[in-house]
């Protein structure tokens, strides 16, 4: 579309496609946003750090994304003792995972990746508050954003350690807001990002392409799924070359009798905690097509995690969502009853969904002191590992690992620990759970170790609470 001057003045076409949005709201966005931001990045922060004094943290993944910022913050690319040594772009293509070292260069500490997290989430929570402020009158979008503050894939990405997706978080929610305000321009900009975040995000993106495209700027969005694919070209080449076979591994869990053997009550679950939780009404935007290629390569995995609403998989999904419901509520008639209970039906369909998925007793007590002080657990574990001389290797269950990272556990080589690795791979020492399991390793597996162990002519065995720091001979 143009405009032409008056008269006889020569004719001037002014192209306003990607013109910058000035909605009516804009001008009184910042206030309640940095305030939605601030008290979600609190609570994200308040979990995390909970989960992590009381015990709770993993080396998968707080240990793994821990090594891959030590490794990133020393100057070289990602590598990780927890996988056993394996160059962590193989496993997954996430660049971008280099703003962790710069976190840890500042505090080589497992929990300021917890709070840098914890910043991400509350920044994406931020970005959906302010499209709601502009785009909706006050008590609407006070209601989408207690909706953002309680989505539970946002608290769920919070409880469960530190992942890269939680890069995505801004990224995505800036992506919806200017599709939702017809900025194409800036779409396709805040979208490439996506490309370093994570392999699986190419789709996304040409999902954005594909909208951008529909909405007739067609050279914008060939240009945009262009990217994506060279994206996704670049990714998988990465991971081939770097460790060949195990990253697209993981491509045998889709498809085909895989998926027929995976729970369909599960599936069909996360599609509703997915819908529900993020207030029904926003799959009616077409911002919501963002949300369907997570979405689908969930559903079609037969690996069992990726159909848990409980762990991180739903971070991605809550700024789209939120986003998404703001452009289905700014189009309802204003002034009916309807229109105005809508948000806050929203709100409270995204409250019971996290009260469901994650039940306040599955959370550390957020709102006491005591939620940020070192629990029994953990000063247990570090009294028994004590003993080990700092920087030493140190083979780890699940629940130990992250604990020996960084000057505050020792700063020790930490590797993966199974049950069946025989002794004369392991070193020295070796720090292990007694009441609980590892991936791949039962409980019962690890006590029948740890006894087998003991038997063991030079090897000692030092138990505090339910940690078990093991000595082995140097020549065994």
């Amino acid at each position: 579309m143009g405009t032409r001057t008056g008269g006889g003045a020569p004719a001037v076409v002014v192209d306003r496609r990607d013109a910058p949005a000035d909605p009516p709201g804009a001008h009184r966005a910042r206030g309640p946003s940095a305030a939605a931001g601030l008290v979600s990045t609190a609570l994200c922060a308040a979990v995390g750090t909970g989960q992590f004094q009381r015990g709770d943290a993993h080396a998968y993944d707080l240990g793994i994304f821990s090594q891959s910022a030590a490794s990133w913050a020393a100057g070289h690319l990602p590598t990780s003792g927890v996988l056993g040594g394996k160059a962590l772009l193989g496993d997954h293509f996430s660049p971008l995972t280099a703003v962790f070292g710069a976190a840890w260069a500042l505090w080589p500490d497992p929990r300021v990746l917890i709070w840098l997290q914890a910043v991400l989430l509350g920044l994406g929570t931020a970005l959906v508050t302010r499209a709601a402020v502009r785009h909706l009158p006050p008590a609407g979008a006070a209601g989408v954003a207690a909706g953002a503050l309680l989505a539970h894939g946002t608290l769920a990405a919070a409880r469960f350690d530190v992942h890269e997706v939680a890069l995505a978080v801004p990224f995505l929610a800036l992506t919806a807001t200017a599709l939702l305000e017809h900025r194409h321009r800036a779409a396709a900009l805040w979208a490439l990002p996506l490309l370093l975040v994570k392999e699986d995000l190419s789709a996304t993106v040409l999902v954005v392409a594909a909208v951008v495209f529909a909405r007739g700027r067609r050279r914008l969005g060939l240009l945009l799924a262009a990217a994506a694919l060279a994206g996704l070209l670049l990714a998988v080449t990465t991971m081939a070359l770097v460790s060949p076979g195990h990253g697209l591994a993981r491509l045998d869990s889709f498809g085909g009798a895989a998926v027929a053997g995976t729970s369909a009550t599960r599936r069909v679950l996360l599609v509703v905690a997915v819908v529900v939780g993020g207030g029904v009404l926003w799959v009616r935007s077409p911002v919501a097509l963002l949300a369907v290629p997570t979405l689908a390569w969930r559903l079609a995995s037969e690996t069992p995690t990726y159909t848990s609403s409980s762990l991180h998989y739903g971070a991605v999904l809550a700024p789209v969502a939120g986003v998404a419901l703001v452009d289905v509520l700014r189009r309802l008639p204003r002034g009916r009853p309807a229109a105005r209970l809508a948000p806050w039906w929203c709100a409270l369909c995204c409250a019971g969904t996290t009260l469901v998925v994650l039940p306040p007793s599955s959370l550390p007590p957020v709102l006491s002191a005591a939620g940020w002080r070192t629990g029994p657990r953990v000063a247990d574990l570090r009294s028994a590992a004590s003993v080990v001389p700092v920087g030493a290797a140190v083979a780890a269950d699940n629940s130990s690992a992250a604990y020996l990272l960084g000057p505050a556990g020792g700063d020790h080589d930490v590797r993966g620990w199974s049950a069946d690795q025989p002794l004369r791979d392991l070193p020295e020492w070796v720090v292990l759970s007694t009441d609980r399991s590892s991936p791949g390793t039962p409980l019962a597996r690890s006590r029948a170790w740890l006894a087998q162990v003991r038997q063991v002519p030079g090897v000692s065995v030092r138990e505090v609470g339910a940690t078990a720091v093991v000595h082995l001979p140097p020549v065994r």
